[in-house]
């Protein structure tokens, strides 16, 4: 599994390139916009795996 990261100045800047990379690679979401102890903000994402489990979509599902 390949990680991807968004770093940015806002949680609005993150959260747009988070949707972008996901968009354009076809990526699933694993972390939403969290805050650094820096200020800036961190968003990650992972190539889908076959059975889905461990992305937010999946972690979702489950509740």
């Amino acid at each position: 599994m390949t990680r991807y990261a968004v770093l940015a100045e806002s949680a609005t800047e993150c959260a747009a390139g988070l949707a972008r990379l996901c968009e354009a690679l076809g990526l699933e979401p694993t972390t939403v916009p969290l805050r650094l102890t820096d200020g800036r903000w961190i968003a990650r994402a992972v190539t889908p795996a076959p059975n889905g489990r461990g992305t937010l979509a999946s972690a979702a599902a489950a509740r």
